[in-house]
């Protein structure tokens, strides 16, 4: 209302009517982007200790290479980038064979410009230094010059980080609005059947109503036996444990029954 000068609620949804606009600037202002790289370490340490050789196990005993994740809510990228950086380290570290694996990793947000970002990767110093030196060094490219595949207004003060190719070819940004009552998960995953779901610190921000719709959607995303990652701050809904389990007692990790 400041912004616009409008002096109470009536004018503002006046102006809203008359610049169309202005909604693009208020949905700006209310989306909130909290980022960073490998956010909560612990958590992707029990992902690459415990929730990735639990998962694959259980796949290789039912002979299915299909391996499916979504991060929902993930803003820039970040967290998106981490999940598969730790799969395949996991892999890798296991003597697996990644193209042995149907891998597909989606990351969605109702920001568009925010998935713009994403779907870019190029992170400047301040976002990668609390990457170690050799996963900076294995799966980001830092460029001292103008990387002219890279859109301008994702390039930042030099240098900059660009995230390795064979990172960014697993991974599907894409918009979705994780409270949908018609689509329960992204569109571009065609189906569902989730492995493993991350929704850190975005249903704190939603009414009781929505947090229902939203848990419900996650819900039946997943598949049995898989994984829901919520934030520290979030908990499971009464409605819906008695269908999971918690893994662990500091930390929001569930699996489903």
């Amino acid at each position: 209302m400041a912004a616009t000068g409008c002096d109470n609620y009536k004018d503002y949804f006046d102006y809203l009517e008359k610049n169309q606009e202005e909604y693009g600037r208020l949905f700006m202002d209310l989306t909130i982007k909290v980022g960073g790289f490998f956010r909560n370490r612990a958590v992707f340490e029990m992902l690459s200790d415990k929730i990735f050789p639990d998962i694959i196990i259980a796949k290789e005993s039912k002979n299915d290479s299909t391996l499916r994740i979504w991060c929902a809510g993930c803003s820039f990228g970040e967290e998106v980038y981490s999940v598969a950086i730790t799969l395949v380290e996991y892999l890798k570290k296991n003597e697996k064979k990644i193209n042995s694996y149907n891998i597909s990793i989606f990351g969605t947000d109702i920001d568009d410009k925010a998935l713009e970002k994403a779907r870019a990767g190029v992170y400047d110093a301040e976002a990668v230094k609390e990457i170690n030196k050799e996963i900076l060094d294995s799966y980001f490219i830092l460029s001292k010059t103008t990387n002219l595949e890279t859109p301008k207004k994702f390039r930042p003060h030099l240098p900059y980080y660009l995230v390795v190719d064979s990172i960014k070819q697993m991974v599907n940004f894409s918009s979705h609005d994780l409270a949908s009552e018609t689509k329960m998960s992204p569109p571009a995953g065609i189906v569902a059947n989730y492995d493993l779901i991350f929704c850190r610190n975005l249903l704190i921000y939603f009414s009781e109503p929505l947090q229902k719709r939203a848990f419900s959607n996650l819900f039946n995303s997943l598949n049995p036996d898989c994984y829901l990652i919520l934030g520290k701050s979030e908990s499971m809904p009464e409605f819906l444990k008695p269908f999971f389990v918690k893994q662990h007692p500091q930390h929001e990790v569930y699996k489903k029954i």
